[in-house]
């Protein structure tokens, strides 16, 4: 399955930043009332100020995650 794949299939209350409890819904939110780069996400919705991993795979060095802030802006931007 493809990262787009994955993200279509997510549910809006599937958190992606789970230090402040973002989900991907409120991401989503975030870029439907005008962000449009990861800083204005994460100062918009709190999301990635914590331990940072929700940002991007590079700052997820383990993999804990399965889907980023960067593949949603970009998976957002796809659609534009």
């Amino acid at each position: 399955m493809t990262v787009e794949e994955e993200i279509e299939e997510l549910k809006s209350d599937y958190i992606i930043c789970q230090c402040y409890e973002v989900s991907f819904g409120d991401i989503m939110e975030a870029i439907e009332n005008g962000c449009s780069s990861i800083d204005e996400i994460m100062h918009q919705t709190h999301a990635g100020y914590g331990c940072e991993r929700c940002q991007s795979r590079r700052d997820d060095a383990n993999g804990d995650r399965d889907i980023h802030l960067s593949e949603i802006l970009k998976y957002s931007k796809s659609k534009e």
